[in-house]
């Protein structure tokens, strides 16, 4: 090949290149850039770890470390179902838990009943701990031995709500919910006074020994006494809140004073009842005698004619503790205390609440809905 040949060969071949250079280096135009949706954000995990609360100025708490999203993991640790009482509560309670369930807030609902023992019950609270529960309500067969239980929640990062009955230290639980039982005891002792003219030697019947419920309404009553002097304490026994009880500690204190009775303070109706059967059994006139708005005792005295007060210390509490739970979960602010007000019936205002249909089982202040599906309205 000529050397003019090659130059022309290679000079083709340089301008080859460049041109080929220049297309690689050429900008391209950037893709467009698609901006994702900004995705909601989960609530942060509420931190594991002891649990200190303090309620505001107005009784409040400020439940926002404690919000979590549904669905959630309920948990009742409960003392018993051992009265028609407490069977009510239950109703009241898992009605609630049937409408968060519909509402999709509850994934599931676990409970415990411990008999009446407090030691069993400590076993069912450690159980439940193991469970996953968001929220652990408790109802405690007695307050002193299940406080530990409650502070075991706390410290493991678990709130905890008491209902009913609550455990001795306040700082061992988030928030209670109960009836006014000092209420119950003072307005039953009062209407005792009144009826009795402010002299009269009177029986005090009390429920469970170490229960919170039974103790405030003692207490109260008491108050009530001690400033009337007229009014003589001739003796006073716990009768675990049942008929039975009621009825064998009658018929002990019927052969200790006779007609000497001349009143009788009952915290609650259980025990009403089988008191008042037992003054029937032994043809003794009944004397006026107090109790709850269980309609069993408000067919007592209305076919037996004997004056009474009944003041409610309301079922419908186990409701209202569910919805404490949920909103406590969902980082709303709920009462430290949460008292359920009741209703004072005496013959008075019986036509109100009363009627003779009235299942014996019915306890008039509890929620209408579970009212109308177990007693029939």
């Amino acid at each position: 090949m000529s050397i003019r040949k090659s130059m022309t060969l290679l000079s083709l071949l340089v301008v080859l290149a460049l041109l080929l250079a220049a297309c690689g280096t050429a900008t391209q135009a950037p893709a467009p850039v698609v901006e994702e949706p900004a995705a909601e954000e989960p609530m942060e995990e509420p931190a594991a770890g002891p649990i200190s609360v303090e309620p505001d100025a107005d009784g409040m708490i400020d439940t926002t470390p404690f919000a979590k999203d549904p669905p959630y993991t309920i948990c009742f640790s409960n003392a018993s179902i051992a009265n028609a009482w407490r069977v009510a509560m239950v109703q009241n309670f898992e009605y609630g838990i049937q409408e968060a369930e519909e509402a999709g807030l509850i994934e599931e609902y676990l409970y415990t009943d411990a008999n009446d023992d407090p030691n069993k019950q400590i076993g069912d609270i450690e159980d439940l701990l193991t469970k996953g529960c968001d929220v652990l309500i408790i109802s405690a067969a007695a307050q002193d031995v299940v406080d530990p239980g409650a502070k075991q929640a706390m410290d493991q990062g678990v709130p905890v709500i008491t209902l009913d009955r609550d455990v001795s230290s306040p700082a061992n639980r988030v928030a209670y919910v109960d009836g006014d039982s000092c209420f119950m005891g003072t307005a039953q002792a009062e209407w005792l006074v009144e009826e009795l003219g402010g002299e009269g030697d009177i029986v005090l019947l009390s429920g469970v020994a170490g229960a919170s419920p039974a103790e405030e309404r003692l207490r109260c009553a008491r108050e009530v006494f001690a400033a009337n002097p007229g009014i003589v304490e001739l003796a006073h026994a716990y009768t675990d809140w049942s008929p039975t009880g009621g009825q064998a500690q009658m018929e002990a204190w019927i052969t200790q004073f006779g007609e000497q009775i001349d009143g009788i303070w009952s915290d609650s109706a259980l025990q009403t009842v089988g008191a008042v059967e037992a003054l029937l059994a032994a043809e003794m006139t009944v004397p006026p005698i107090t109790g709850e708005d269980w309609a069993l005792f408000l067919h007592q005295a209305v076919d037996n004619d004997f004056p009474f007060a009944g003041v409610s210390f309301p079922n419908r509490m186990g409701y209202f503790a569910v919805v404490d739970a949920l909103a406590l979960l969902q980082g709303e602010p709920i009462p430290f205390h949460h008292q359920v007000v009741g209703i004072v019936i005496t013959i008075e205002n019986l036509d109100e609440y009363y009627n003779t249909s009235m299942s014996d089982e019915l306890w008039l202040d509890m929620l209408p809905e579970v009212r109308e599906e177990f007693y029939g309205g």
